[in-house]
C-alpha cells in the first residue's frame, strides 16, 4: 500500500473480496453495523454514506421542521449548521471556551429559547466538550443532544466514551479520520425510536426498516407484491455502501492502534511547545481524554511580531508538512453571511460568537495522522527547531 494509505492494508482487501464474493448483499453493513455498536457500548448503530448524511438523519429523527433552533458551536466544519438548514431549522451559535475551543455550555444557556429543540456539541480536534452541564441544560430545557464526534474515536468524558452521553451521536469515515472507509459516516443511539427514525430517513423512508440493521430485513413475499407500500415519507438515500462497510469493519479492528498512535504524535508536539510562551494548545480538562484528529494550537505572538503566515513558512522551512488553518466560522462563510431569520430575530453578522471571531485567525492545526513514528518525531523536531529560531529572532 502507499504511504498516504498506511492504515489501509491485506484485512481490508480480504473483507471486501468477501462482500464481493458474497453477491453485496448487505451482510458487511450488518456486521459492522453490530461491531461499532459493541465497540461503543450501545445498542443501535446505522452506517450511512458520511458524517453530514448522519447528522441529517439524526436532526430528521428528532423532527427538526421550519424555524426550529438548533444550538451548534460556529468554530467547526460546516456540516452540524447546513444539517439544521437541510431541514429549514435555524442553526444558533453559541460562542467556545477560550482554551478548549469546544463549545461553552454557559453561552448555550444563554443562546436557548422556546423555539430552540436541539444542541450539537462538537468534540473538536478530538477533545469532547464540557458534557455535564450541556446534558443539564438539554434535561431543564426538554431538548435533544446530538454529540457530533466526526473527529472523536474513543475520546473521553469522565470515563464515558464520547459519542455516548447524549441522545444520539454521528461519527466520519472521510480519509482523514481515525478510521476511514475513504468516505462514510455511523449514527449511534441507545434509543430504538431515534434509531428506526433515523434508519428509515436515511434509506429513502423505507416502510419496512426498524432500528436495528438484522430486523429490517422482510421475506420477498411481501416486498414483491404489487400493493406493498415501500416510501413512508420523503427522504434522501444516505445508503453506505457495503464494499465501505467492509472496508470499515477491518478499519474498526485497528481502531485502538489507530487512536493511540495520534496520542502518542500529540505527545511529542506537547514536548515540542512546552516551553514556548506563544503557542497554547488546545487545553485538555482534567478526567477527559483527547484523542487529538490533529494537533490544534492557538498563536498568541501577534503582539511580539509573529503572523500566523510567518509560523508557517518558519515551520515548512524546517521541515514540517504543511498544515491548515481552522475553518473559516461557518457563519461568515459566503454561504451563511448575511443570512436573517425574521420570526427568530438572528442575523449571521461579525460579533456573534466574539471569542471564536479572536481565535480563529490564529488556529494552527497540526497533523497526527502518521503511520511512521520516526517521520512524527522529525515533524515534533521542525516545531521546536521553528520555535527556536523564532525566539532568536526576536531576542536580536
Amino acid at each position: 500500500m502507499g504511504k498516504k494509505l498506511w492504515r489501509v492494508g491485506q484485512r481490508e482487501l480480504e473483507y471486501i473480496k468477501e462482500a464481493i464474493d458474497s453477491g453485496l448483499t448487505g451482510m458487511m453493513n450488518q456486521r459492522l453495523e453490530e461491531e461499532f455498536a459493541k465497540k461503543f457500548g450501545v445498542k443501535y448503530a446505522i452506517g450511512v454514506n458520511s458524517g453530514t448524511s448522519a447528522l441529517h438523519s439524526c436532526l430528521a429523527a428528532i423532527g427538526i421542521g421550519s424555524k426550529d433552533e438548533v444550538i451548534v458551536p460556529p468554530l467547526t466544519f460546516a456540516s452540524p449548521a447546513f444539517a439544521v438548514l437541510y431541514l429549514g431549522g435555524v442553526p444558533v451559535f453559541a460562542d467556545i471556551d477560550p482554551d478548549t475551543f469546544t463549545i461553552d455550555p454557559e453561552e448555550i444557556r444563554r443562546k436557548i429559547t422556546p423555539r430552540t429543540k436541539a444542541i450539537i456539541p462538537v468534540a473538536l480536534y478530538g477533545l469532547p466538550p464540557d458534557m455535564d452541564p450541556i446534558m443539564r441544560i438539554a434535561k431543564d430545557h426538554n431538548i435533544f443532544v446530538i454529540e457530533d464526534c466526526a473527529e472523536c474515536y474513543l475520546g473521553k468524558y469522565k470515563g464515558k466514551i464520547a459519542g455516548t452521553i447524549g441522545d444520539m451521536a454521528i461519527f466520519s469515515f472521510e480519509r482523514s479520520k481515525h478510521m476511514t472507509t475513504g468516505n462514510g459516516g455511523m449514527i449511534i443511539t441507545n434509543n430504538e425510536e431515534l434509531a428506526e427514525r433515523a434508519r428509515k430517513f436515511s434509506i429513502l423512508g423505507y416502510s419496512t426498516l426498524k432500528a436495528g440493521a438484522y430486523e429490517s430485513k422482510p421475506p420477498k413475499e411481501i416486498i414483491q407484491d404489487p400493493n406493498f407500500d415501500r416510501h413512508l415519507f420523503i427522504a434522501p438515500n444516505y445508503r453506505l455502501p457495503e464494499v465501505c462497510a467492509a472496508m470499515g469493519l477491518a478499519q474498526l479492528e485497528k481502531l485502538d492502534e489507530f487512536v493511540k498512535r495520534r496520542i502518542d504524535i500529540a505527545k511529542l508536539y506537547s514536548e515540542a511547545v512546552q516551553n514556548c510562551d506563544w503557542l497554547k494548545p488546545q487545553k485538555v480538562p482534567e478526567g477527559v481524554v483527547n484523542t487529538y484528529w490533529t494537533y490544534a494550537m492557538k498563536l498568541e505572538g501577534e503582539d511580539r511580531g509573529i503572523s500566523w503566515h510567518h509560523f508557517r513558512k518558519a515551520y515548512l522551512e524546517h521541515g514540517g508538512d504543511p498544515f491548515y488553518a481552522a475553518w473559516k466560522l461557518t457563519y461568515m462563510e459566503p454561504a451563511l453571511a448575511g443570512m436573517k431569520f425574521k420570526e427568530n430575530n438572528i442575523k449571521y453578522e461579525k460579533g456573534l460568537c466574539p471569542i471564536a471571531e479572536e481565535i480563529q485567525p490564529k488556529m494552527i492545526q497540526l497533523k497526527t495522522n502518521y503511520g511512521d513514528m520516526e517521520y512524527a518525531k522529525r515533524q515534533a523536531l521542525a516545531l521546536e527547531e521553528t520555535i527556536k529560531k523564532i525566539d532568536g529572532l526576536k531576542k536580536r
